[in-house]
């Protein structure tokens, strides 16, 4: 067995222990495996079908609403997006979704860097050709996300689900003040359902049930 095999058993040992210990369904073998640690494992016929579709029908959206760039890259860029973001919002409310994120060893820092990677409104801000303007609505937008998400990952319990809410409406309203993109005027609400009200709000669009790992437990998050 070569050192990456090594190494891959060892992670797929380690996701297996991780999932045992939180009493999650365990992960699978192969793609299917990638799937679930992406999606959470045990998502069933409707959230793997909402997320995909959803962000199906997000690219087409998309696709068929030409960017302010005329750039070749511009509306592809467009497309990818749109898939990442309406297929997530979707994700990002599921059951399966909560469970895996809020699993034990998830806590603050892991929810901001997953936060922090989601520059796209820079790239949006590109799509739409730029301009002082629309860098300022990116900056906005980015800084809105990070300190919203550092609020919402220190609170627990019901009340870090309504907060959800509330800062999902909050950041919607901002990208109406600062004026939406003409590329992409859907953006801010399937963003923040996306960040705020799934992932940093663990899953507040999803049912009321109590989750495992640090949204449970507290590890010392204020309840």
């Amino acid at each position: 067995m070569s050192a990456t095999d090594t190494t891959a058993a060892n992670d797929r040992d380690d996701v297996a222990g991780t999932t045992s210990a939180a009493g999650l369904p365990p992960v699978r073998d192969g793609l299917l495996g990638q799937w679930d640690q992406f999606i959470g494992p045990g998502a069933g016929v409707v959230e793997n079908a909402g997320s995909i579709g959803l962000g199906v029908v997000g690219a087409a959206v998309a696709w068929h609403s030409p960017p302010r760039s005329h750039a070749r890259w511009a509306r592809g860029l467009l497309t990818a997006l749109s898939f990442d973001l309406w297929g997530g919002a979707w994700a990002n409310n599921t059951p399966a979704c909560v469970r895996w994120y809020e699993r034990p060893g998830q806590g603050p820092a892991e929810h901001l860097r997953f936060a922090s990677i989601h520059v796209h409104p820079f790239a949006i801000a590109a799509i739409d050709g730029g301009g002082a303007r629309r860098w300022v609505w990116a900056a906005t937008q980015y800084a809105y996300l990070m300190a919203t998400t550092a609020v919402l990952v220190r609170t627990a319990g019901r009340r870090r689900r309504m907060l959800a809410l509330a800062a999902t409406a909050g950041g919607i309203t901002i990208d109406r003040v600062l004026g939406p993109s003409p590329s992409a005027p859907w953006f801010a609400p399937i963003f923040y359902a996306k960040l705020l009200a799934g992932h940093a709000g663990a899953g507040a669009l999803g049912p009321w049930a109590d989750l495992p790992g640090a949204y449970a437990a507290g590890d010392g998050i204020d309840r």
